[in-house]
């Protein structure tokens, strides 16, 4: 009832109770997109509202609704005239389109091999316009629309809301959207009783059966097929080899204070680890060595019921030969996909939308040739767990006076980069120990915060600005605003200096990592996913990536002064810097960004991470670009 000019007055109480219903029911978050238009009519020339809209829907688990809050974000940044609200709409545009979407997609549909050979398998199987096709894990859509050019029935399950909407606007750019019907579900919820003459699934993890294909294939003879129905891939096996490369090691394993502590995908006993396998590409790591020749681990046939079954619990044993004397450090594990049956063959090790799976050894191991090497391996539904049977009997025999622990693999990095912890420990002295408190996991942290009794309040927060990859870690904000109520209390925060540095930078491999190459899409037009590309890589090495090239001088990203007095006036609530750079030399793909802690950089043991441009820079002149 009010005039539009006089309810700015009360968009603040709006907005926070708008957020707040939301954020007190997911379910919430439909209805206010949909009550859009409406709150628009109130509102029609402040972003206040928009902004908290969008701001609680994407903290919510609503994947579908985060899409819809993309035009609602572009309407605020379209009427927003204050430069701080435009930075925070830019920031809230990445995250919507970024935080639904898998950050391994892009590498994925840029993967030509991986492409043709799909669409080669769906032109030779589908006989027919009036062919019924299934495409289980449909994604962005690019194999129903080569499906829908051969014939016009096809049924899309993707149980990514996101990745289904996305797919749609694809299927209707391509014209192919009358014969394809998408389905916002997994395959194993879809209910229907039309029978399928192909069925085909990309769901094909490293390992193959990360992504549940034997599940979803079993549900689908079961539910979706008929007796001739084609699978695509009719097949796959599973290969192991032995690696050499000590920095992989490394990356695992550390030992401290007397204790050997081994990450989540170490097995440091009979019993499974907590995570199968780690996920590398050998590409990475300059010294990466295979030193056996791939051996069968297991084969498995999609197109039989009884072999799918056997699939879901199994295991066995076999030998590995190094043709390579050397150390081993671990199992690198791979696959080969006959796709039809008939010689359409992939295979993943030669393929950039698959890494390796890689399983490091608790220790290493000297190999020659000639010998033959034990391994064992077990199949349990979608877990593929292989296991070393070689270690040396001195390595058997001490183990009952070696003392491992699994960590996390952040806390393995916080172990191996002591140039940071040693300064860092330096900041607190020993009387201040018993009320220090580690919020960062550090483990040699605790060791030392451990040897005294801890008393209270907590004066001094120990913290830690960068994750294990290299990023910025958001979390640690969070954690540190914990102890908002007793900010009286907090007299120091270590360490106390952080600086974050930058470099503009360009690489072939990053660009495909993260933006869509139209020439990899077997002439299928994917534009509608450059909305998507990826604007953050993590965990670059940059003593192993020859293809980075750096394209201008260092400069000052942000430098953190965490004193307690700053953390009292809330100096970090909210920070804004507008950065211009003079790039050395043309073509620019994003920033390169890496932390000094107290003054020290560690090159060699820390990675690094990068903020990418939504398309790459080629002029010459000066970049622009906001840091919040």
């Amino acid at each position: 009832m009010l005039p539009v000019e006089r309810r700015g007055l009360y968009e603040d109480q709006f907005a926070a109770a708008l957020h707040g219903w939301i954020a007190l029911n997911h379910d919430n978050a439909s209805k206010a997109v949909c009550l859009y238009p409406q709150i628009k009519q109130l509102f029609p020339l402040t972003i206040r509202t928009r902004m908290s809209l969008v701001r609680a829907v994407q903290n919510t688990d609503k994947g579908k609704w985060i899409l819809n809050c993309l035009p609602i974000c572009r309407e605020a940044m379209e009427i927003a005239t204050k430069e701080e609200d435009l930075v925070a709409l830019r920031i809230a545009r990445v995250n919507l389109t970024t935080l639904p979407f898998p950050q391994w997609h892009i590498r994925m549909i840029n993967d030509v091999k991986r492409n043709e050979a799909f669409a080669k398998a769906l032109n030779t199987t589908i006989k027919s316009r009036s062919s019924v096709v299934f495409d289980i894990g449909s994604g962005t859509g690019i194999l129903s629309v080569i499906a829908a050019k051969n014939t016009n029935l096809v049924v899309a399950l993707e149980e990514n809301v996101c990745l289904a909407m996305i797919s749609k606007q694809v299927l209707k750019r391509n014209g192919v959207e009358g014969r394809v019907t998408v389905h916002a579900k997994n395959s194993t919820a879809f209910e229907t009783n039309q029978k399928a003459d192909v069925i085909v699934s990309e769901t094909l993890d490293c390992c193959v059966f990360g992504e549940k294909i034997v599940e979803t294939f079993l549900d689908a003879h079961v539910r979706f097929a008929h007796e001739k129905t084609v699978f695509i891939p009719n097949q796959a096996t599973v290969l192991v080899r032995l690696f050499r490369c000590r920095e992989i090691f490394d990356i695992h394993c550390q030992d401290y204070g007397g204790v050997r502590y081994r990450s989540e995908y170490v097995k440091i006993n009979d019993s499974p680890a907590e995570q199968p396998y780690w996920c590398a590409t050998a590409a990475d790591f300059a010294e990466f060595e295979f030193l056996s020749a791939p051996e069968e681990i297991y084969s498995v046939n999609f197109t039989n019921l009884a072999d799918l079954q056997e699939s879901l619990n199994s295991g066995g044993a076999l030998k590995l030969s190094p043709i390579k004397e050397g150390v081993a450090h671990g199992f690198a594990i791979h696959f080969t996909s006959d796709l039809t049956g008939n010689g359409i063959v992939i295979d993943s090790s030669e393929c950039r939308a698959w890494d390796l799976g890689i399983i490091p050894f608790k220790e290493p191991c000297v190999v020659k040739c000639g010998q033959e090497l034990d391994i064992s391996w077990k199949l349990e539904y979608d877990r593929l767990d292989v296991y070393n049977n070689f270690y040396a009997e001195s390595l058997q025999r001490a183990e009952d006076s070696l003392r491992y622990e699994s960590v996390l693999l952040e806390q393995i990095q916080k172990i191996r980069d002591d140039s940071f912890f040693k300064p860092m420990m330096n900041e607190i002295s020993q009387h201040e120990l018993p009320f220090t408190l580690d919020i960062s996991s550090n483990i040699p942290a605790q060791c030392v915060v451990n040897t005294v009794d801890r008393e209270t309040p907590t004066k001094i927060l120990i913290t830690s600005l960068y994750r294990h990859d290299g990023a910025l870690d958001q979390e640690t904000f969070f954690r540190i605003e914990e102890f908002t109520g007793y900010r009286d209390f907090i007299e120091k925060i270590v360490p106390s200096r952080v600086r974050i540095i930058g470099r503009l930078f360009t690489s072939d491999r990053s660009h495909f990592d993260a933006r869509p190459d139209p020439s990899a899409h077997c002439q299928v037009d994917l534009a509608d996913v450059r909305s998507f590309n990826i604007r953050e890589l993590r965990d670059i090495r940059l003593t192993q990536r020859k293809d980075i090239q750096m394209t201008s001088d260092e400069f000052t990203v942000y430098e953190f002064n965490l004193t307690a007095e700053n953390f009292r006036q809330d100096a970090f609530t909210t920070v804004n810097r507008v950065i211009e750079v003079q790039p050395n030399r043309p073509g620019s793909d994003g920033v390169i960004y890496e932390f000094e802690v107290l003054g020290i950089r560690n090159h060699k043991l820390r990675p690094v991470a990068a903020f990418l441009f939504p398309d790459r820079i080629n002029n010459d002149n000066k970049v622009c670009f906001f840091w919040k």
